[in-house]
């Protein structure tokens, strides 16, 4: 009696499939290959522009995938940036045969893309000069020497989408879609404003403001940004630097009165409040403290009022013998409610929303990296490369 065939079970719909991928965790971009290694039908769902659309629209929080940073001693020669994954994902950085690209500091990223500062024109006085870099597929893109500032290393820079109303970024990747540069700076005295425009390719005179007391000892990075306001820290100072983009407006905007005794503002970094709102977050003994600002009906150039929102305990979150009296704190204009600190002897990324702490490194190494720039966008396979947003 011959023996019976054995029928090939009728393939899932693509629907069906779908449903299943879409809950593949965002911050595990290995697992979506894996899955369209699986059959022709779902790697033909999972490499489709409107399969990666839905996932980001799903999931909404793009991920912290690992952070770019300056590595080495004290002579700048030898520094380079390099990149620590926190997930599957792997960056590869442009190749080491370019002798300028170790001299690149990260200085922000959005949707993939890297903002850079060309740090082999370092000079006492010279004219600022960026990188955009998209990984996907590798291209750098110089931007026009900023020549209308001179700066002294006392200024900060922002990367946004230029689709700066109504876009809700589901389709901004790091090779498609238009996108800004804001450059903030100051000479102590005159903190002026200055926007690139990607389209345009020049930079445009953006506004000023004149305060001696704010920006006095100069401006952190990265920034952050609420809707149309970009913020920046401004080193030991009781305010904020604020730029709206519809108005070209500088301002200035007071923080938590907590903190306004903390001149250093060393620990204090930008997150993403649960609202939408702006958010701070700063270390007090070995407690992390959230705070959220009002901003609906209030002028940005008074104090909008904070709000304190959390406290976590670092004594519960991490080994003991890691916990620190200084933490620095990381965040980038993309946040996702996941921020990066460094402590002593250990780098930990925490999200705010759960409360859970994530060991990124461990060890005297951690001392030796800085100007950490944590890198956050969705993975999604494509043919024949991965799709960054």
């Amino acid at each position: 009696m011959p023996t019976p065939r054995r029928l090939r079970p009728a393939p899932l719909p693509d629907d069906l499939v779908e449903k299943i991928i879409l809950r593949f965790p965002p911050d595990d971009p290995a697992g979506l290959v894996d899955g369209a290694l699986v059959c022709k039908d779902w790697c033909r769902v999972i490499c489709s522009p409107d399969f990666r659309r839905r996932f980001r629209e799903f999931h909404r929080n793009p991920p912290l995938l690992g952070i770019l940073y300056r590595s080495g001693g004290g002579n700048r020669n030898q520094q380079e940036t390099n990149f620590l994954p926190s997930s599957t994902f792997r960056l590869r950085l442009p190749s080491s045969d370019n002798k300028q690209i170790p001299q690149w500091r990260a200085i922000d990223t959005l949707h993939g893309r890297v903002l850079l500062w060309d740090e082999s024109l370092r000079r006492a006085f010279t004219w600022p000069e960026f990188i955009v870099w998209s990984p996907v597929p590798s291209q750098t893109r110089r931007l026009p020497v900023l020549r209308q500032y001179m700066y002294t290393n006392m200024w900060s820079a922002a990367l946004l989408c230029a689709a700066t109303a109504g876009c809700d970024h589901l389709d901004c990747t790091s090779s498609s879609g238009a996108f800004f540069v804001v450059f903030v700076g100051t000479d102590s005295v005159t903190t002026s404003a200055y926007i690139y425009s990607s389209e345009q390719n020049v930079w445009s005179e953006a506004g000023f403001v004149r305060d001696h007391h704010s920006v006095s000892a100069g401006i952190k990075r990265p920034s952050a940004r609420v809707e149309n306001t970009v913020y920046f820290i401004c080193e030991r100072s009781e305010n904020l630097l604020a730029y709206e983009l519809c108005k070209k407006k500088l301002s200035f905007v007071s923080i938590p009165s907590e903190l306004s005794r903390d001149y250093n503002n060393r620990f204090t970094a930008f997150t993403a409040a649960e609202d939408g709102k702006l958010g701070l977050a700063t270390a007090v003994c070995f407690r992390l403290v959230t705070w959220s600002r009002e901003e609906a009906g209030v002028s940005l150039d008074g104090d909008a009022g904070w709000t304190q929102q959390r406290e976590f305990d670092l004594d519960k979150l991490l080994p003991s013998c890691t916990l620190s009296y200084r933490y620095d704190f990381f965040a980038t204009t993309n946040n996702n409610g996941v921020i990066v600190v460094k402590g002593n002897k250990l780098l930990f990324a925490i999200d705010l929303k759960s409360g859970k702490a994530k060991e990124l490194l461990n060890g005297c190494a951690v001392q030796s990296i800085y100007h950490i720039v944590p890198y956050i966008g969705f993975c999604t396979p494509s043919l024949p490369q991965c799709k960054f947003t």
